[in-house]
C-alpha cells in the first residue's frame, strides 16, 4: 500500500476551514487563513488532485423523515468478500461499505426511499448475492452526530469564529420538488463545491434557478456537504464502532452527550437488541481501550454490547476508496434508485 503524503500545516487548516463551511468561497478562506485566494484555491486543487480530500454531498436532516436511513451487517464466505465489496460499492443506495474485524464481515449504511424499498433490497437481492451467509439490519431513529460535524482541529479560535459565521444556520426555505432535490444530489454528489454555473450547466437549467433551489436546499436541511480527509494524512487512522444499550428514557440525553464528544463521526439511535451506534476516528488501537472505560465512567446505565475495529472502508458517502483512504471514484448517493429490472 502507497502511503498518501502527510499534510502540512496550511492543509490541515484548510481542510478544517472546508470541514466547517464546505462551499466558503476562496476569497472567504484565503482571509481567514491569512494567504491569498488564488493560493488557496491552488492548494486545494493540489490535495483533490493528489485525492487524499474532497468534498461531497449526501442526503441531510431535513429528509430524515422522508426516507430511510439503515444499518446492514452482513455475514460472507471469506472467499466471496471482495466480490461482495465490489458490488455493494457500486449500488447508489449503499453509502459507506466497511469491512470489519469481528462480529460481521461488512458494516453498510445505507439511504433508500422507504421500508418496502429496504425490505426488497434485504429480501430480494441482497440475500441472493454469491457468498452472502446472512444480514442483521438497524434502522436509524434519530441521528445526534454524523461526519460532517467531526474537525481536524487545526484552526485558531478566531478562524473557528470567522469561517463559522459563513455556515450559520439559516431560516428554513420553501419546499422544493424531490425530482430537483435528487437532481442536485447526484449532481454535487461527484463534488460538492461545484459552482452554481457548473451545475446550471449539467443539469440544463439558468444559473439563477440553481442558486435559488441550492439556497432553498441548503436552508431546508435537504443536503448536508461534508469536506472529507484520507484516514492515514488525518492522524486519526483507527475506526471503531461499539453498539451500546442505554435505558429509553436516557436515550436523548446520552446521545446528545456522547455526539460531543472528542473523535465521534456517528451517534445514532437504532433499532434492535442495542439501540445506541456510536463509530468513532482514533489515534491509535489502545485508545478503544480507553473510550470504553470514558464510557463506563460517564454513562453508567449504558451496556457495551460489542465493539469492533474497521479493517477498511471502501465506500465512505459515495466515494470509493483505496486502502490508504484515497478516493478513486464517485458513486453519488441516490435514494430514490431503482435497479434495471425491478418495479
Amino acid at each position: 500500500m502507497q502511503v498518501p503524503r502527510v499534510f502540512d500545516e496550511l492543509d490541515l487548516a484548510l481542510a478544517h476551514a472546508l470541514q466547517i463551511a464546505p462551499r466558503a468561497s476562496w476569497t472567504l478562506v484565503g482571509e481567514v487563513l491569512g494567504v491569498n485566494p488564488v493560493t488557496a484555491a491552488r492548494r486545494w486543487q493540489r490535495l483533490t488532485g493528489d485525492k487524499v480530500a474532497w468534498v461531497t454531498c449526501y442526503p441531510g436532516q431535513g429528509l430524515a423523515t422522508r426516507h430511510v436511513v439503515a444499518f446492514v451487517e452482513v455475514d460472507c464466505e471469506p472467499a466471496e468478500r471482495h466480490g461482495l465489496v465490489e458490488v455493494l460499492s457500486r449500488d447508489p443506495r449503499v453509502a459507506t461499505v466497511e469491512v470489519i474485524a469481528s462480529g460481521r464481515d461488512l458494516f453498510l449504511t445505507m439511504f433508500l426511499a422507504d421500508l418496502g424499498t429496504l425490505s426488497g433490497f434485504l429480501l430480494d437481492e441482497l440475500s441472493v448475492l454469491p457468498g452472502v451467509r446472512g444480514t442483521r439490519t438497524q434502522l436509524g431513529t434519530g441521528i445526534y452526530a454524523h461526519g460532517a460535524g467531526w474537525r481536524l482541529d487545526a484552526l485558531t479560535a478566531d478562524q473557528k469564529e470567522r469561517i463559522s459565521r459563513a455556515a450559520a444556520p439559516q431560516p428554513a426555505g420553501h419546499d422544493v420538488s424531490a425530482t430537483a432535490v435528487r437532481e442536485l444530489l447526484l449532481a454535487l454528489g461527484h463534488d460538492g463545491r461545484r459552482s452554481a454555473s457548473q451545475l446550471a450547466e449539467s443539469l440544463g437549467a439558468s444559473p439563477s434557478t440553481v442558486r435559488r433551489r441550492l439556497s432553498r436546499i441548503e436552508r431546508g436541511q435537504l443536503l448536508s456537504f461534508r469536506c472529507e480527509v484520507a484516514n492515514l494524512v488525518s492522524g486519526w487512522p483507527v475506526i471503531a464502532t461499539f453498539w451500546a444499550s442505554v435505558p429509553p428514557d436516557d436515550l436523548r440525553q446520552t446521545a446528545q452527550t456522547v455526539a460531543g464528544l472528542p473523535g465521534v463521526r456517528l451517534c445514532a439511535a437504532v433499532t434492535g437488541a442495542s439501540n445506541l451506534l456510536i463509530t468513532m476516528w482514533l489515534r491509535s488501537l489502545a485508545d478503544s481501550q480507553r473510550i470504553e472505560g470514558l464510557l463506563a465512567e460517564h454513562f453508567p446505565k449504558m451496556v457495551l454490547n460489542d465493539r469492533a475495529v474497521v479493517l477498511r472502508v471502501a465506500k465512505r458517502m459515495g466515494r470509493l476508496l483505496d486502502d490508504a483512504g484515497r478516493s478513486t471514484g464517485v458513486v453519488p448517493i441516490d435514494p430514490w434508485y431503482v435497479p434495471t429490472g425491478v418495479d
